[in-house]
């Protein structure tokens, strides 16, 4: 008997398991549920469970609480991924940077924190700036509060259902606040955080839609130099400077 075409025509019901629910991690915008995995792949939570389990071990699947992603085998194409939009997306942050005189920040969604893929500080003696490769919240920041709208509804849940640091005294950790605020970062197309990150810092975001990672855009910079009365107005010109890096990003291929 010819093994080889058995096997070929025969496929291994476990493989096709495990590769449909790599593939749904793969596509998700961000980390899922048990259940939602389980609904994915068409099997019951309990043999998803053991799937999980068994790709955890190898580092295939990273868990995080209740939620799961790619886990950190898989982690150099994205970090590949990554460096390519920074290199593609540095011109056109320096250009950002002179224009607004302030500091330009590009973050990505990264489990339930931003990762800030590149940052281009501002030539002022006083400015507020994180640096490249820095992870922040989602709730306290301008570029987390507008990925935090990338997320499905029990993603969002699962989210809010945790304790939420207060990093300052005007962070919001009561969760019906928070989910309200979202709500508006996805309505108005702008999120912005009031000295909540840093006690003497604004900042104004806005999403880059169309990439394979969900990313973000910012301008942060002391509170004495962007109002809080400003915020919608820099964030229209934002929008507005910001169609050739959209484009380019959109050439990065993942």
């Amino acid at each position: 008997m010819d093994t080889t075409t058995t096997t070929s025509a025969y496929p291994i019901r476990a493989v096709d398991r495990v590769c449909d629910l790599l593939d749904t991690l793969r596509a998700a915008a961000g980390p899922l549920t048990l259940t939602e995995v389980a609904e994915a792949i068409g099997l019951p939570k309990s043999s998803t469970l053991r799937y999980l389990a068994s790709l955890e071990a190898r580092r295939y699947v990273l868990r995080s609480g209740d939620t799961y992603q790619l886990g950190s085998a898989f982690q150099p194409v994205h970090d590949e991924y990554l460096e390519r939009v920074r290199e593609a997306a540095l011109p056109h942050l320096l250009r950002l940077r002179d224009h607004f005189g302030e500091t330009v920040n590009l973050g990505a969604l990264a489990g339930d924190e931003v990762v800030h893929v590149e940052v281009v500080e501002s030539t002022q003696s006083v400015r507020l700036a994180a640096s490249r490769g820095d992870r922040a919240p989602l709730h306290s920041t301008a570029i987390g509060k507008v990925l935090a709208g990338t997320l499905d509804p029990s993603r969002l849940d699962s989210l809010l259902k945790r304790p939420l640091q207060r990093v300052t005294g005007n962070t919001v950790v009561d969760p019906t606040a928070l989910r309200a605020e979202l709500a508006r970062v996805v309505e108005q197309g702008y999120g912005f955080d009031d000295c909540e990150n840093q006690p003497d810092g604004r900042c104004v975001a806005i999403p880059l839609p169309g990439l394979a990672v969900p990313m973000a855009l910012s301008v942060s910079a002391p509170s004495s130099r962007l109002s809080s009365g400003r915020m919608a107005s820099r964030a229209a010109e934002m929008v507005e400077q910001c169609r050739a890096l959209r484009t380019a990003l959109r050439a990065v291929r993942a």
